[in-house]
């Protein structure tokens, strides 16, 4: 995020229940929180994009 920091905002999404508990257990592993691992991989997917 930049030094002004953008407004958070709450989503819902469906994703298969099992998936949802392995992607919990892999942001575990990585010691961070599910909605940071989250928008980490929406920046990098942008990054990429932008390529």
């Amino acid at each position: 995020m930049s030094a002004k920091q953008d407004k958070m905002i709450r989503i819902n999404i469906t994703i298969p229940e099992k998936l949802l508990e392995e992607f919990k257990q892999y942001c575990e592993a990585e010691c961070r929180p599910v909605s940071a691992q989250i928008q980490y991989l929406i920046k990098q997917a942008l990054k990429q994009q932008k390529q």
